[in-house]
């Protein structure tokens, strides 16, 4: 009898910090948010230095390794079998060739498409100057793929939608892991560093877009790294520099309508495979598998 209870209790600890019980999902949540909000705490404690560091010139931002790193740490909650899980999606990368060319064009076409509809509509094009700066392009993709693409989608993409994929339909998953990505950027909106419409409305099409391109890709989460990458590089990081002011806040609203117009698009000449791909999903569940 006491030996029994020896042997229950072992069991007990032995236990206390697996995840099954407690969400996983949840887990990473907070985590990911209280990492990559890290700046901003920092910095409201009073520790500047420290804040710049993690910050954007000396200005807090949000540290875009959190999502990464919150996810190796629920991996490793785990245990064994949610690290090989996990580092078996980061090591997928193989996919038809035309993924990962939509991957690099799509985004370069919508900030382009944007571009023109806004000089449409008052703002100046772009000079030569400006243009001619293109070839700082792949330099900027590669930081962006590190520090966004990997940072960010590692845990999002190949952490977060397999959970919430294996649980809910694609419009539901779609709505939760939307509802996640915008709460993280929050803090950006709140400060000013990114506009509340590209904050939350393109982020929910985005979101759409990248849950797509990882199902439709069986699984492939480098393809929306590659596309974070291009989207950071060819946006933010070049044409939104082209203007000012008022032309740059019509230039984000003009953005955010066009990965709206795109999600719509896809959803609408795609939907019945998304259907298709729900029910192979549950059908695997219920035989004891996990798909994507």
């Amino acid at each position: 009898m006491k030996e029994n209870q020896v042997v229950l209790k072992r069991q007990k600890y032995s236990t206390w910090f697996k995840l099954d019980d407690v969400r996983p999902l949840a887990f990473f949540v907070i985590l990911a948010c209280l990492l990559g909000w890290m700046p901003y705490i920092v910095s409201a404690l009073g520790a500047a230095d420290i804040a710049a560091a993690l910050g954007d010139n000396g200005s807090p931002a949000n540290w875009p390794f959190g999502p990464l790193v919150a996810a190796a740490i629920v991996s490793a909650f785990l245990g064994r079998a949610g690290l090989k899980n996990w580092w078996r999606r980061l090591t997928t990368f193989r996919a038809a060739p035309g993924w990962y060319i939509l991957a690099f064009v799509a985004p370069v076409v919508i900030v382009s498409a944007a571009v023109l509809a806004n000089s449409a509509l008052g703002a100046p094009l772009p000079t030569a100057s400006q243009l001619s700066k293109w070839t700082d392009l792949p330099g900027l993709f590669v930081v962006y793929l590190i520090v966004v693409g990997i940072g960010e989608e590692a845990g999002w993409t190949a952490f977060a939608a397999p959970l919430v994929l294996r649980r809910h339909k694609f419009i539901n998953a779609w709505l939760i892991l939307a509802a996640i990505r915008v709460f993280w950027h929050l803090p950006l909106m709140i400060t000013g560093q990114l506009s509340w419409t590209l904050g939350i409305g393109g982020n929910i099409a985005f979101q759409f877009l990248m849950l797509w391109l990882f199902r439709r890709s069986s699984g492939v989460w480098l393809l929306a790294a590659v596309w974070h990458a291009m989207l950071n590089a060819t946006s933010g990081g070049f044409f939104f520099q082209m203007v000012q002011g008022p032309d740059q806040a019509r230039l984000g609203l003009l953005f955010t309508a066009a990965y709206v117009l795109m999600a719509a698009a896809v959803y609408l000449f795609d939907h019945s495979n998304l259907d298709m791909a729900d029910e192979f999903s549950r059908a695997g569940a219920a035989g004891g598998t996990v798909v994507g």
